[in-house]
């Protein structure tokens, strides 16, 4: 009498008579002899069912099964399962073989712990019969034990590239077969029709070991995996994977109503969902004829929704992000009606991003709409927040975390447009606007400094700036050259606008009056970060040493919070070693009344940033009645057509000493500039913000804030932006630091070089720009036509 069998060996077959022979052999080779070898045909158009038979006729162990027509080798499967007859089942696929002991030391291990699934290795070889080391040691089991609800969490832990291939496992049979009930009878999987199967059966296993043995021979390269995508059909093909994964979503939300933490199996099943689209969306991408990628985006978007590409792409394959951003459609302002705006920054702060943003969403308040801020980093002052406003401080690790948070927030919060605050200052803002742009919500970046930062830096902002500002349904900078600069690097869609009043501005408003030439001493003022690499605070030095050297009676109050590269002990030190204590000192920090209180015991406002994007302080100072001397920033909206501004050409202490002693010595010419300034100040105070944020919003901007470029403004362009690399690379970023360590020669630029005027200018920085001309064609490729009559005109007269 036979021995009934201990284990199933299930084989689907569909046109594998090439292979089926060395697959049988495998099987029939087993030491454990209680075996049975159930092959269903799943309806194929080859010799398959007649090698089977063959083998059918030698050995009554091998049994065979006919489909009626071809329902993919999940449903292939489950006849082999309901078939069986053995306690525990292996499953081998038609082109691969089982080792000599694989039923036999499998079968072992699950009797010896009672275990519903055992793993073990897998030997992975090549059509020449090379050993491929890696994918073999990928497949090898990662966990000796598990029990209970860790089964699924072991075997397909979240934040992993989720693996299912039945043949590395032995199953109770009885596990399997309730896993199938799961399964709808008509369900065809022709892609991934084994990971669905093995997800339920880890969410219904109760215990699982694994074993170091190699059992299984999977011959790599022998299916369809790997090869390259050059029809639709084919890219529809490997996109069906996405269906098998969510075929099993009614089932795995049924499993979890039954458990008492159903968060777990949830997250297990989003993420092994996630690991199969990612997985997609890779492969297409590297390996799809170019001319088919658009139309194989456009499949995917309606095999999965757009986000979960991106999220996808976040957690599993972050090297699909350049080719998601290049070819995403875009989402255009103005295409739905607008009702909740999110205004987004790394953390809200005291700092000048903050308080931009800040007046905004009381602004936008004020027009009506629902306001949201969302800092994505911790530490926020949440004190700051208005009234009426939310505020969510992002919790999440890593940025797949934050971007799945990020769809969340604009899911829940029904957000439809968001202001983002980073995308000069942060390098992972473009995936944000990705993931918005993937739920339909545009996004407008706001640009806080002048479009040369990124060259002054020297932090290669620029490249990943043009290609990635594209996903912005408007970029907002600061200047109308700032704007011509974008639009010279492709960003069309480029719009400038005024940041609105600081809350010392409307203060102010009614409040001042024109200030009065004093007779005794000059007092002067500077406020701000003590940031010198941007705001060279240490240049007001040199001028206090020119002021002295011009014999004036003055001193020069300088305050503000420590910054990165210098603190006040650090200036009056500097300044001591110069022998100018008592002229100029660093007072530390003033806010609120107290700011006030100095700005108004001052009479003039002197300021010697070399770059800029709104400079507020001009303004605030200008509002209490202040004359402003500077060094030129000609973009700055705050600085053009400004009566009440005093500039010299960059880095010119001499010069600017030159300008506050003739002004103080003209009553009236004090007089003219106090009067201009307070002008100015209104000036600035007058846009109706309101309406401007809620044109910006809706895609109605007037056409002036997005003029088209000018010839001069190229010029203008190229003239800053060599002078900034020079800034980087050159004598100048030496010499800032030699003064900073106290080594400089304490000497501001020679009134002679003041009196050459913009030709010099043009002169100097255009020799200072050969060791950068590449980088600067780079940043310009829209002037590469005009780089030589620009030259030329530059260098007349060298």
């Amino acid at each position: 009498m036979p021995t009934a069998p201990r284990v199933s060996i299930v084989i689907p077959l569909f046109n594998d008579a090439e292979t089926i022979e060395a697959a049988l052999e495998s099987c029939l080779a087993q030491t454990l002899a209680e075996v049975e070898i159930i092959c269903v045909d799943d309806a194929s158009t080859d010799d398959t069912a007649d090698v089977v038979e063959r083998f059918r006729e030698r050995d009554s162990r091998v049994r065979l099964l006919h489909q009626p027509h071809n329902l993919t080798a999940l449903q292939a499967r489950r006849a082999g399962v309901i078939e069986a007859t053995a306690p525990h089942v292996l499953f081998l696929d038609g082109d691969d073989e089982l080792l000599p002991d694989a039923a036999q030391k499998a079968l072992a291990a699950a009797t010896r712990h009672d275990a519903d699934l055992v793993g073990f290795g897998t030997e992975v070889v090549t059509p020449d019969g090379r050993i491929v080391g890696g994918y073999q040691k990928r497949l090898a089991p990662q966990r000796a034990a598990l029990s209970g609800t860790g089964v699924l969490g072991g075997l397909f832990p979240p934040g992993e590239p989720a693996q299912g291939q039945l043949w590395r496992f032995l199953f109770r049979t009885a596990v399997v077969r309730k896993a199938y009930e799961l399964v709808p009878t008509d369900l065809a999987l022709p892609r991934v029709n084994d990971l669905p199967l093995l997800f339920l059966v880890a969410a219904l296993a109760n215990s699982y070991v694994s074993i170091d043995d190699r059992l299984y021979r999977y011959h790599y390269g022998r299916g369809g995996s790997g090869q390259a995508v050059e029809t639709l059909d084919q890219a529809y093909f490997y996109a069906d994977a996405i269906r098998s994964i969510d075929s099993i979503e009614s089932a795995v939300r049924s499993i979890a109503r039954t458990r008492s933490n159903p968060a777990l199996l949830l997250d297990a099943y989003d993420s092994a969902r996630l690991s199969i689209i990612g997985h997609v969306l890779s492969h297409l991408l590297a390996h799809t004829a170019q001319h088919l990628v658009d139309d194989v985006l456009a499949h995917l978007n309606t095999c999965a929704p757009p986000v979960d590409l991106v999220l996808a792409a976040a957690r599993f394959h972050p090297e699909t992000f350049s080719a998601l951003k290049r070819r995403s459609a875009p989402v255009e302002l103005g295409a739905a009606p607008v009702h909740s705006v999110m205004l987004t920054t790394r953390s809200l702060t005291t700092g000048g991003v903050s308080n931009v943003l800040l007046t905004q969403a009381a602004y936008l308040r004020q027009a009506g709409y629902r306001v949201l801020i969302v800092a994505r980093r911790f530490d926020s002052n949440r004190n700051l927040v208005p009234e009426g406003v939310e505020f969510i401080e992002m919790v999440g690790r890593g940025l797949p975390e934050r971007l799945t948070e990020w769809a969340a927030i604009c899911r829940s919060r029904a957000v439809d447009v968001i202001i983002d605050h980073q995308v000069m200052y942060s390098r992972d803002w473009p995936e944000y606007a990705l993931t918005a742009r993937a739920l339909g919500v545009p996004t407008i970046g706001w640009l806080h400094s002048f479009a040369g930062r990124p060259t002054y830096d020297g932090s290669g902002m620029h490249g990943l700036l043009k290609e990635s500002l594209p996903l912005l349904a408007t970029t907002v900078a600061l200047s109308p050259l700032d704007v011509a600069f974008w639009k010279l690097r492709g960003v069309t869609r480029s719009v400038y606008l005024p940041n609105p009043p600081s809350p010392l501005m409307l203060e102010s408003k009614g409040e001042a009056l024109a200030s009065r030439r004093p007779g005794g001493r000059i007092e002067l003022l500077w406020y701000g970060r003590l940031d010198d690499r941007t705001k060279r605070v240490t240049d007001l030095i040199d001028v206090a040493h020119e002021l002295r050297r011009l014999s004036l009676d003055f001193h020069i109050t300088v305050i503000g919070p420590d910054g990165g590269d210098l603190t006040s002990d650090r200036f009056n030190e500097l300044a001591r070693a110069r022998h100018l204590d008592g002229f100029i000192e660093a007072v530390g920090e003033k806010r609120g009344q107290k700011l006030i209180d100095a700005i108004d015991g001052a009479q003039a406002f002197v300021t010697t940033s070399v770059i800029e994007g709104y400079q507020l302080t001009i303004v605030e100072a200008q509002a209490r009645g202040l004359p402003v001397f500077m060094y030129e920033l000609p973009w700055l909206m705050v600085v053009q057509g400004n009566a009440g501004v005093v500039s010299v050409p960059q880095g010119d202490a001499a010069a600017l000493a030159c300008q506050v002693a003739a002004v103080f010595a003209s009553d009236e010419r004090y007089g003219q500039l106090s009067v201009a300034s307070l002008v100015a100040a209104e000036r600035a105070r007058s846009y109706d913000f309101a309406h401007l944020y809620e044109q910006l919003i809706t895609g109605s901007l007037p056409s002036q804030y997005s003029p088209v470029p000018t010839l001069e403004q190229a010029q203008t362009l190229l003239d800053w932006t060599i002078f900034y690399a020079d800034q980087h690379t050159g004598p100048r970023a030496d010499s800032t630091a030699r003064r900073r360590d106290g080594h400089g020669t304490g000497r501001g630029r020679s009134a002679a070089d003041s009196q050459r005027g913009g030709s010099s200018f043009k002169q100097h920085f255009w020799q200072r720009a050969q060791p950068v001309g590449r980088s600067l064609l780079q940043v310009f490729p829209a002037l590469r036509p005009l780089a030589q009559r620009v030259k030329a005109m530059l260098t007349v007269g060298r």
